[in-house]
């Protein structure tokens, strides 16, 4: 069979596939950065707060999913968690089903891994902000919440940028995981691909392609929003 017949859309191609799959997996990316940027801050925030319980389940919440393999991590929550819920739900309510779709479960795992590593951008951009900016915030008499809304914030991207940059490029391929749980993302339908046609050059080298292109457009993306939250200051040599 012709390569680019293989690659074709309608019923003798798997284009359309591919392109769909594709689809799911910047859909997965982009559905979860913004649970992940959230959890990094929380974590960042239980890791210092005053209460030494917090302080301790930020620590442990850090080791853990930054010890365990990604992969590890998914299959955990797929089916480890997900039995042990459905057993408490239907002890407390007979006969009840639960069940988490393969797309969450690829959100929810992709998102712990990312915030454990995220909630150590979130520490380094604070320290870089200082102290004296939140300081003076409430000398004006900005309540913490305002004064991080309104002064820290806007400065914390410009640091934090480069670092969540990098983990978006991390979470942009570790999608390719969520395929151990049959979720139709590329690598997934590149695999069914492959064991129709036995061509495994062809697809393995479109999807490496497709990646290739998928992390230049994003570091791209990057420097362009690099350049443009840093208008304005200028880079002090040392």
């Amino acid at each position: 069979m012709d390569h680019f017949r293989l690659l074709s859309f309608g019923d003798h191609g798997w284009g359309d596939e591919l392109l769909i799959g594709l689809g799911v997996t910047l859909a997965l990316a982009i559905c979860t950065l913004p649970f992940a940027i959230i959890l990094s801050f929380l974590v960042h925030w239980a890791k210092v707060s005053r209460y030494r319980i917090l302080r301790s389940f930020g620590m442990l919440y850090t080791t853990v999913f930054k010890s365990l393999p990604e992969i590890l991590t998914l299959l955990i929550l797929y089916y480890q968690a997900q039995a042990i819920i459905g057993w408490l739900i239907q002890s407390v309510i007979p006969g009840a089903h639960f069940s988490i779709s393969p797309f969450v479960a690829g959100m929810i795992s992709l998102s712990l891994v990312i915030s454990a590593y995220g909630s150590e951008v979130v520490r380094a951009a604070l320290g870089a902000v200082g102290n004296g900016q939140f300081e003076a915030a409430q000398s004006l008499g900005l309540s913490p919440r305002i004064a991080f809304i309104k002064v820290i914030l806007p400065q914390l991207w410009r640091h934090a940028l480069p670092g969540f940059g990098n983990l978006w490029i991390i979470l942009l391929k570790d999608t390719s995981l969520v395929s151990v749980i049959a979720l139709s993302e590329l690598t997934h339908v590149a695999g069914l691909a492959i064991t129709t046609t036995r061509q495994p050059f062809v697809f393995y080298g479109l999807i490496a392609v497709i990646y290739v292109l998928l992390v230049t457009l994003s570091a791209t993306a990057q420097k362009r929003l690099e350049r443009r939250v840093n208008l304005g200051f200028t880079r002090t040599e040392t």
